[in-house]
């Protein structure tokens, strides 16, 4: 007796080993898969991002001898901090965070062990070669080795930028319209995508420079430095974290969500004014000056209305959303539940919203200082603050605290696990405010105590106790949110595609 053909028996054609092949798979990858990519980058912020700043610091706030390092060293401290520190943490939670909201789990999920090795070595390499190529700077070794660094970054971001092309335009995946939370933050998403595009082969470019034995002596240009700056702080960084913004926070702080007709105004705005920038930049010129001059005011002028709106949705926080009130059948108690939510959440997390509102207070007060200084360059007049104040406003107050809080509530929500203390995230909030205060502060009060000597060794003083308060900032993150790094078994339904 013959049993019955059923669909399973039936041959597959060529094609329907393709549709198969191409399909998502039916569930997401867990967390275990990105938390490597965190566990690294808070190491690499203790054990050389922050390290080296707290050198740098103290060598510049107390007077010691300097030279050819100290600058060497300064830029390597940067590449380390903006796309090791914080660009490796954001680049883990993305890669958790944004599958959810394409519903299509990660493409090539292997490459991400290669992009942390490639993307760790290179920046370790660079840490390490740049410094000393500037005492040597014949030195052949160190020369390939700055440049092998750069290569190495070259294959870590290139695989980031495909990770993330390829889960987006993923074959069988649902429309990217259709998935409206996604679809809101795209034109920032494309910002950052082009960004980790170029921001390597700048990078490669730099390196190269840098190595020439006479010419280089292990220093970047300063025309090569600041695009890398500009493509790694205000292209890649400062656009994830709005993004991750306008869709994280609405869904772990309780807040009303932003709508897309208010979004890309403001990323196209913002993209504008990063091109523009970046033109600017790219060459000596009285045109090019006015073009980055109008490309910063723009910059900060899309970041000012962003964080006007998010801080408006913020004061809200706490009650019940106005949509929620409408459809509620008893309103009363759902809103004495959403009261009482958010009242367990701050004794759960700590006061993770006031590090988020102290990190856009911060990124209010860059995006103040890129429009003024912005428009001082555009009329062909010196800006009247140093440029380095509003990139330290962004790096060591807004991405800093923004990390911070936004990671010690959604980390746990991802791996099922805790933080360490509540405590400590208090801890955190008034370490990195005054890690940021004193760092801005003594760049925003160098003009008025140049004049006096003991205001400039007070202003320096001040500037060299920023480094070690950084540093046990960015240890206490750490040890924060390492226990829930730690925990490799998702809360239920975290693998359920999304």
């Amino acid at each position: 007796m013959a049993w019955p053909r059923t669909e399973a028996d039936a041959p597959m054609t060529w094609r329907d080993v393709v549709a198969r092949a191409m399909r998502p798979a039916d569930r997401q990858q867990p967390f275990a898969l990105v938390s490597p990519l965190l566990r690294s980058a808070l190491l690499l912020g203790v054990g050389a991002g922050f390290a080296l700043a707290s050198v740098l610091s103290v060598s510049l706030g107390f007077h010691l001898p300097l030279g050819a390092w100290w600058l060497a060293t300064a830029q390597a401290h940067g590449r380390i901090q903006v796309f090791g520190w914080a660009g490796l943490f954001v680049l883990g939670v993305a890669f958790h965070f944004l599958p959810r909201l394409r519903g299509a789990p990660l493409r090539w999920p292997e490459m991400v062990r290669w992009l942390l090795g490639a993307e760790v070595a290179g920046l370790l390499l660079r840490g390490l070669a740049q410094p000393l190529l500037t005492l040597a700077p014949d030195s052949l070794f160190w020369g390939i080795a700055l440049i092998v660094s750069a290569a190495l970054e070259v294959i870590g971001l290139g695989l980031a930028v495909t990770l993330m092309a390829g889960t987006a335009l993923r074959p069988g995946a649902p429309k990217l319209r259709s998935k409206v939370a996604l679809w809101g933050v795209w034109p920032f998403l494309i910002c950052v995508a082009l960004s980790l595009t170029l921001a390597p082969l700048v990078n490669l470019v730099g390196a190269i420079q840098a190595a020439q034995p006479i010419s280089g002596g292990g220093i970047v240009p300063p025309l090569t430095d600041d695009a890398s700056v500009l493509l790694g702080l205000f292209g890649f960084l400062t656009p994830m974290a709005l993004a991750m913004s306008a869709r994280a926070l609405p869904l772990y702080a309780g807040l009303e969500s932003i709508p897309q007709r208010i979004l890309w105004p403001i990323a196209c705005g913002y993209g504008a004014g990063l091109a523009l920038a970046l033109i600017g930049d790219a060459g000596q010129g009285a045109e090019l000056a006015r073009l980055h001059g109008a490309g910063l005011a723009l910059l900060g002028a899309a970041l000012i209305c962003f964080l006007v709106i998010v801080t408006r949705l913020m004061t809200r926080r706490g009650r019940l959303p106005a949509q929620v009130r409408k459809l509620a059948p008893t309103p009363e108690q759902v809103a004495r539940n959403y009261t009482r939510h958010i009242s367990d959440e701050r004794a759960r997390y700590g006061p993770y919203v006031a590090l988020i509102i102290s990190a856009y207070l911060w990124a209010f007060l860059a995006g103040a200082l890129l429009v003024v200084d912005g428009v001082a360059i555009a009329l062909n007049a010196s800006p009247p603050v140093t440029l380095d104040a509003a990139r330290h406003s962004i790096a060591v107050g807004f991405i800093a605290l923004l990390l911070a809080g936004v990671s010690v509530r959604m980390i746990p929500g991802f791996s099922g696990g805790h933080i360490r203390s509540p405590r400590l995230v208090t801890t955190m909030l008034w370490l990195g405010n005054a890690a940021a205060l004193l760092r801005v502060g003594s760049l925003l009060a160098q003009p008025l105590l140049d004049g006096a000597s003991a205001g400039a060794a007070l202003d320096s003083a001040l500037f060299g106790i920023s480094g070690p308060l950084g540093l046990t900032f960015a240890l206490i993150l750490a040890i924060t949110l390492w226990p829930a790094l730690a925990r490799s078994t998702p809360p239920a339904g975290e693998e359920a595609g999304g």
